[in-house]
Parts: C-alpha cells; sequence; structure tokens
C-alpha cells in the first residue's frame, strides 16, 4: 500500500528514516533549546508545560500548581519560540515531499510542539483525537489536519509511543470528556481533568496498534484519527517534535 492509500484508508502512516543523522542533529538542537529555556522554570506557561509526578503536567497547569522544575512535558509554537525549525520542516521535504503528496492539496503550517516523556514520570497522553481541539472559527477555513511526528529518540512500548485506532478517522469526531484548557490569566480548575474520548466511547471495530520508532523516523496521521501515548515507564525519555499543517476546507 503507497502512503497516500495508507494515510487515507488507516488514517496513520510510518516514514522511516525520514531525519537522516544531520537532519536529527538539527532537530535534537532546536530541543536542547527548548529545554535551556526551560530550566529555570517551576510553573507551567501557555506554551511550556512542565511534568508533574502523580497528577501529570497538563493538569497541574491547569490547577496553577508547581511541576517538576526544568522538566518539560511539551512545548507548543515551537516554530515561534525556535524559528530554525521552519527551515529544518522544509529541508526535510515537509510539505512538499511528504504532506502534500499524500493529501492532494496544498498545506499551512499552523503549529509544531515538542512532546516529552521524561523517564519514569513522563505522563499519559489520553485517547484524543486532534481536531476535537480546533479553536474557534477553524473550521471556516480548514477542513482537517495532517501531523508529521518525528522521533528525536527511540520511542518504544515502554516509554510511550503513539498508538493509534486504525481506520478511526473515517468515523468522525467522537464526543471528548474533560476540562477546557485555561490559559494567560483564566481561573485555575481545582480538579481538572485532561479532555479525552471514555472509555465506553472508543471505537469496537478497531483494535489499537503501537508505532514505534527509530530516532529520526516519523509517522504521519489524520487530524480525526483516534491517538494516545502512554505513561514513560522507562529509564529513558522519549521526546518527539510534531509539525501541524491545516488542509483548505474542501481539501479534505
Amino acid at each position: 500500500m503507497n502512503p497516500i492509500d495508507e494515510l487515507r484508508t488507516e488514517g496513520y502512516v510510518v516514514l522511516n528514516g525520514l531525519a537522516d543523522a544531520a537532519g536529527l542533529g538539527r532537530l535534537r538542537a532546536v530541543v536542547a533549546g527548548l529545554e535551556a529555556a526551560a530550566a529555570e522554570m517551576t510553573r507551567s506557561t501557555d506554551d511550556f508545560v512542565l511534568e508533574a509526578e502523580g497528577v501529570g503536567g497538563w493538569v497541574a497547569w491547569q490547577q496553577g500548581t508547581a511541576a517538576v522544575p526544568g522538566t518539560l512535558r511539551s512545548v507548543s509554537r515551537v516554530h515561534v519560540h525556535r524559528p530554525e525549525l521552519v527551515r529544518i520542516a522544509a529541508d526535510l521535504g515537509l510539505p512538499g515531499k511528504h504532506v502534500e503528496p499524500a493529501v492532494g492539496t496544498p498545506v499551512e503550517l499552523i503549529n509544531t510542539f515538542l512532546w516529552a516523556k521524561p523517564a519514569r514520570v513522563g505522563s499519559e497522553k489520553p485517547w484524543h483525537q486532534d481536531m476535537a481541539f480546533a479553536p474557534d472559527g477553524f473550521t471556516d477555513r480548514h477542513g482537517n489536519v495532517v501531523t508529521v511526528w518525528v522521533a528525536i529518540d527511540p520511542a518504544t512500548r515502554e516509554n510511550g509511543c503513539l498508538e493509534f485506532y486504525p481506520g478511526s478517522h473515517r468515523g468522525g469526531l467522537l464526543p471528548h470528556v474533560g476540562d477546557e484548557e485555561r490559559t494567560g490569566d483564566g481561573p485555575r480548575l481545582e480538579r481538572p481533568v485532561e479532555p479525552h474520548i471514555d472509555a465506553a466511547a472508543l471505537p469496537a471495530d478497531s483494535t489499537p496498534v503501537r508505532v514505534p520508532l527509530a530516532p529520526g523516523s516519523a509517522v504521519m496521521f489524520d487530524g480525526r484519527i483516534v491517538h494516545r501515548s502512554a505513561p514513560n515507564s522507562a529509564g529513558t525519555p522519549r521526546r518527539a517534535i510534531s509539525f501541524v499543517y491545516a488542509l483548505p476546507r474542501d481539501g479534505n
């Protein structure tokens, strides 16, 4: 099955060896810069979310409580904080070589993320669909998103590689439960619950598949596919950079 058919049928496709040694080194330098910027942080901000033992970094952020100092769970808008990431994406062939041929339409880079799971304390990202978090007005211009998630470290079953329900993108958006994110000066939540798909609503006609990746390899996936990553129970970190591309409203 070619990548175009695989993305449309399964909802995801693995891109082995997307980044060579030089490209991976450039991505690791971006990550190192983000980690250095967070080194003195003790609480999360809108873009830099720190990990927290026990409750997880997202919950600690929403409660406004302390986290593990300097230990990242995620960073959004990485290309704003580290503008060289845009050039790296172009040099990797994103989007022209990989995303646009797979979806058959021009795309627009709308966000980039660092997804970090620190050794032992890296918390779960529960089952969800990315398009469930589209901001107000997004679908006025865009029909969907496609993400390219590039492994910086080995992504394994033990340290929280991505898991997908194959074909679940074809079933539309499922209801998500949990709390909306508070940002900036928004009120703190007393007992926040990270948004997720309730277990009873998960696809009954599909079995989840784990997708381990070597450093420099990637997985490209549809914005409506159901996916998650488990907690990191290993002694090694699991970090990845993702590039989120929006499709025009009539593109998918």
